[in-house]
């Protein structure tokens, strides 16, 4: 499968992840619902994550275009991101919830500074639970274990296990999630990732 098919197939998933995301943030505008732990308040927050968070969609794109040999693992594993998609989509709406980060300002002082708080322009503190972020992450962890270059190189595996740790810290350093969020999230992962190897896996060809 040409790198080319995929990067059309990937483009149209994200454009409609993104539009779903965002309609919906702009549609449920009252959040009935508070996570917020006493670990939560312990959480300092660190700008420099930010980096890591946004290192998210360059990953996903390296490993489905240029890790993911395998057809049958592609179309697994996207069509485990489409599930997932829509099941984030009906907690959203369900669900509605709001992370107050007015309660940790974030002053321009680095350019990690100015990428977090043009973030927070950008996507609203709300769509919390599960996390995004953790989801696709986790499950893209869980799906590259049974990737070809994963049995080559016995290092991939543990390094995606550590990149989507730092993900799901991320995501809890810069205020954008509740501890709930990032637990639900990997839960959701791992539920989506056993669904498609069991259920579509078998009905793909390579």
């Amino acid at each position: 499968m040409s790198t080319q098919a995929k990067a059309k197939y990937l483009l149209l998933f994200g454009i409609i992840n993104f539009t779903l995301y965002f309609v919906i943030e702009a549609i449920i505008v009252t959040s009935e619902y508070d996570f917020l732990l006493p670990f939560d308040l312990i959480i300092p927050l660190i700008p420099e994550f930010i980096w890591i968070y946004h290192s998210f969609f360059a990953v996903i794109i390296i490993s489905f275009l240029g890790l993911m040999k395998s057809r049958k693992l592609f179309f697994t594993c996207l069509s485990g991101f489409f599930i997932a998609m829509g099941i984030l989509s009906l907690f959203y709406v369900i669900l509605p919830s709001y992370y107050p980060r007015d309660l940790w300002p974030v002053s321009m002082g680095s350019v990690s500074d100015w990428l977090l708080i043009k973030t927070r322009e950008i996507d609203a503190p709300n769509n919390t639970l599960p996390s995004g972020h953790n989801t696709f992450s986790w499950m893209l962890l869980f799906f590259m274990t049974k990737a070809s270059c994963a049995q080559k190189f016995k290092w991939l595996v543990p390094a995606y296990f550590v990149w989507a740790v730092l993900v799901t810290a991320s995501t809890l350093f810069l205020k954008q999630h509740y501890i709930v969020d990032t637990i639900s999230g990997i839960v959701l992962a791992y539920i989506c990732y056993r669904f498609s190897m069991r259920a579509i896996y078998p009905r793909i060809e390579e």
